[in-house]
């Protein structure tokens, strides 16, 4: 090699030489051993390019040896040096002023040219992290006609598995068996990590099957494979591998080395699976075997520990470490961080400064992530100015866990802060260019920032940058916070239209359960029954929403009671296997609504004999079925033994929950005396249940005492002043009610328009009041005149107290008769096949001529009318409301 090559005796100057020979026509009189020592002295790029160009002028990276004689004066002992060794020298001085492009253009021209200079460029391009580059120089390798050895393919090998380019490596694995090397272990070791890293675990598992069928493995070949199921998500399988290699390897050679990354690689299958007893038979192991007091596998320890829940031994391994790196802080950090032990983060931050160690960007992140996922966003937030100001730079892992505190306060401001960052700093593509290096972090910032701009309601910010990722490059995730979003905070309907298309091909992406339970949030806010089923019936094809049982099947139980059918959301709860104290509110908040008191209390019973222990929300269910069932009494009992035999204390939901069940039963001076009497301040839901029992009892004055409270706590809204404004019309005060709509006006303040929408045949249809766009209108009018006609004859009266107009009777009847549920109804009927119930949503309170209408109509037609309003279900049948007219 050039670095062994002999020295001349007296060294020559590159520029003199250089000056010398450009002004004498010199070159062909040097001795080759002279240009080698000038190519060893060459400082510059450019130095080594005119020592190069007189090379090859002379003829001496080319000639062969029996033409080499030289006039220069004569040295003692020459030796001789092939072209091939200048040429390598020339190549060494290239790599030496860092010129790699320039050096393998000159060991093109090599022939034949080593492979140790091949593998030495391939290495100092994967050192740089030009993965696609060193690939490249291997393919110009086999062009020059070089074959590479046990060292190159190695190196390969890995440029493919960083990458990943399973495309490339497959290949290579061709090379490897037409040239021999299946035998090698540190190629075939590098080829299982290879595959392990392009996700194709098969192929991984399958070369080294074959590795240990032919007796050649080793502990790195175990290491690799038990590497590969820990990343793809199989700990178990690690675990099991884990176990056989302790037995087959040990009496293989080995070492400290191999044993330590032996633990390091199956302690996260650990954690993954919570194993504690197996966390600590892997530490009795390490102990036994010596390799304890490395900090390697102390920082695996503490951080398993703390996964599997197990702060205290966790703390011990920390402490037992007689040497700790910033790993080893973050890692107890993390630890105490994700269990919510924020003040024993923060204590360990303040040991880190007593010890000088310097909290870097994963301590901070992990404080910040702690109090992000616990819902602490405001904390978060006041850890990220804290990181800022001293002086340490975030990451996109910071950056995702602050944009999901900004998401969980609804602080768009700091939201757009935290974008208008990442940009800056390079942490977020202004492009939207996909499919290079880092792009798993960068969408992974994109899909926190739909998320917070959703959760702050900012559809049109979280929707472009949704548009602005290329659909190929759309994960699972992303479309998931773009429907979640739509379903919990915006409009239902844009989020089936988006699930839609994410099951569409091209580029079609399968949802998770995550996807699954917001879309069935969404038909549960729009009552599309039809919808849901067919994500049921998608959820029952699908197996592997198994492990999700608990949040699908409970989305399930809530969809299928807000769209009517709280039977089949019954049959859902009967059939799981395994349920959680949401299953069982799920199942008592269905029965409460549709009024079915006695079946919702009998489920709060059977949680508690399923060892369940009822909590505020629990309460808050019961209590809310007790008051839409007639059951007073009951709903007192149960309120009464909230605190005092199960130690729950009551809240004012609590409260507004008995207060709107004694102003049902019409008891409302016991109501507004249980307001009086309350041990705190009561809320805005106390006061707007008050307001709602004035306006079945018409009482102005304690009305607008609950309408001026809420009016002083700014949480008036167009339902406060909807709900004055009728008890106004209900008493006449006709100015009164002109005087609410001017308020209303002046505040800007508008009154929702009553909205009905049905399911038919062909979709749903939308009606509001009065509404004669239908292309059906005509017969919907026509229809709903003769259906009045017929109920009149059998009794009904138009309660015109519901007209709430200053207008005579006669336009009173007109304007009831224009109602959006009645438009809904007719519809329903001329479009719904007969025997099938007819479906019906308002966004608001039904009104009580339309619930009479209904009571009687239900007699006369072949439909059971189900109608769902703000607050509850009312089923019609046979001339009998579900409600039994308590609503």
């Amino acid at each position: 090699m050039l670095f062994n090559l002999p020295r001349v005796t007296t060294p020559i100057a590159v520029r003199w030489f250089i000056s010398v020979a450009n002004a004498a026509g010199f070159g062909r009189d040097i001795s080759p051993v002279q240009f080698a020592t000038l190519l060893k002295e060459c400082r510059s790029v450019n130095a080594v390019h005119q020592v190069h160009q007189k090379l090859i002028s002379s003829g001496l990276l080319s000639y062969p040896a029996s033409l080499l004689e030289v006039s220069f004066p004569p040295l003692p002992s020459q030796p001789y040096l092939s072209p091939r060794s200048l040429g390598t020298g020339v190549v060494a001085a290239y790599l030496a002023c860092g010129s790699k492009d320039e050096a393998l253009t000159a060991l093109e021209h090599v022939v034949p040219s080593p492979a140790v200079w091949w593998n030495l460029l391939i290495r100092e391009h994967i050192k740089e992290g030009h993965l696609d580059h060193a690939i490249a120089v291997s393919c110009r390798m086999l062009r020059a006609g070089t074959r590479p050895d046990h060292f190159t393919l190695p190196h390969i090998l890995k440029a493919c598995g960083e990458l990943p380019s399973y495309r490339c490596g497959i290949t290579l694995h061709g090379l490897i068996c037409c040239n021999g090397f299946e035998s090698n272990v540190f190629v075939c070791n590098a080829l299982v990590a290879m595959y392990a890293r392009c996700g194709s675990l098969k192929e991984a598992s399958q070369v080294f099957e074959e590795i240990a069928q032919r007796g050649i493995d080793d502990v790195i070949s175990w290491n690799s494979i038990v590497a590969a199921h820990v990343k793809h998500n199989s700990p178990w399988t690690a675990l099991d591998m884990f176990s056989k290699m302790a037995m087959i390897v040990h009496e293989k050679a080995t070492n400290d080395r191999s044993d330590i990354i032996s633990i390091v690689n199956i302690l996260p299958a650990c954690a993954s699976l919570k194993a504690l007893p197996r966390t600590r038979e892997i530490h009795g192991n390490t102990i036994r075997n010596g390799t304890f007091p490395d900090v390697f596998v102390g920082n695996a320890l503490v951080d398993t520990y703390a996964k599997c829940g197990s702060m205290k031994n966790a703390v011990k391994v920390f402490n037992m470490m007689e040497i700790k790196d910033v790993v080893s802080w973050n890692a107890i950090v993390t630890g105490y961080s994700q269990s919510g032990n924020f003040e024993a983060a923060f204590e360990i931050f303040k040991n880190m400064r007593k010890e000088n160690i310097s909290a870097d960007v994963v301590t901070w992140t992990a404080v910040i992530a702690g109090y992000a996922q616990r819902g602490c966003g405001q904390e978060a937030l006041n850890v990220f100015r804290q990181m800022l100001f001293s002086g340490s730079e975030p990451n996109s892992i910071t950056i995702i866990s602050v944009l999901s505190a900004c998401a969980s306060l609804g602080a768009y401001s700091q939201g757009m802060e935290t974008h208008a960052y990442s940009l800056k700093n390079r942490l977020l593509s202004l492009d939207n260019h996909f499919g290079g290096t880092g792009d798993e972090e960068d969408l992974m910032v994109h899909n926190a920032l739909i998320d917070m701009y959703s959760k702050c309601r900012i559809f049109k910010a979280a929707r472009s940058i949704f548009d602005s990722i290329p659909r190929k490059e759309r994960n699972v995730v992303t479309w998931t916070v773009m429907i979640g979003g739509y379903a919990q905070y915006g409009d239902s309907n844009d989020a089936l239209g988006l699930f839609s298309q994410m099951l569409s091909k091209p580029h079609a992406v399968a949802p998770n359960a995550f996807t699954v339970s917001c879309i069935l949030m969404a038909c549960a806010h729009l009552s599309a029954l039809r919808v849901g089923k067919q994500i049921h019936a998608y959820v029952v094809r699908q197996h592997q929403y198994e492990a999700s049982t608990y949040f699908v099947a409970n989305c399930l139980i809530d969809m299928y009671s807000k769209c009517g059918d709280v039977d089949t959301a019954r049959y859902v709860f009967d059939g799981m296997s395994q349920r959680n104290d949401i299953s069982w509110t799920s199942m008592m908040a269905g029965y409460g609504m549709h009024g079915r008191g006695n079946e919702a209390l009998e489920i709060f019973d059977k949680m508690q004999m399923a060892g369940f222990v009822p909590d505020d929300i629990s309460f808050l269910v019961v209590l809310y079925a007790c008051s839409h069932s007639r059951m007073i009494d009951r709903g007192l009992d149960y309120f009464d033994s909230m605190s005092r035999d199960y130690g729950v204390a009551a809240c004012a939901e609590h409260y507004a929950c008995v207060i709107d069940l004694l102003a049902r039963s019409g008891q409302i001076d016991r109501a507004w005396n249980m307001v009086k009497d309350m041990p705190m301040e009561p809320t805005a839901v106390v006061w707007v249940a008050l307001l709602s029992a004035c306006r079945v009892h018409s009482n102005v004055e304690l009305a607008e005492y609950a309408l001026n409270k809420l009016v002083e706590m700014n949480a008036e809204n167009d339902g406060s002043y909807t709900l004055i404004s009728n008890i106004y019309a209900n008493a006449r005060r006709w100015k009164d009610v002109a005087r609410i709509r001017n308020l209303m006006k002046n505040s800007g303040i508008k009154k929702r328009p009553g909205c009905s929408w049905v399911q038919g045949k062909k979709g749903t249809a939308s009606f509001f009041v009065g509404d004669r766009s239908h292309s059906l209108s005509p017969q919907i009018y026509a229809l709903l005149e003769r259906l009045i006609d017929r109920i009149k004859s059998m009794g009904y009266v138009p309660e015109t107290n519901f007209a709430l107009h200053d207008v005579d009777d006669e336009e009173k009847n007109n304007l009831l008769a224009e109602h959006s549920e009645k438009l809904a109804l007719a519809y329903g009927l001329l479009t719904t096949s007969p025997g099938c119930p007819i479906r019906i949503t308002k966004n608001l309170r039904v009104c009580g001529d339309c619930h009479s209408a209904f009571t009687y109509i239900s007699k006369i037609v072949d439909h059971e009318i189900i109608v769902r309003d703000s607050s509850r279900f009312h089923h019609f049948k046979n001339g009998v409301c579900s409600c039994g007219d308590y609503w």
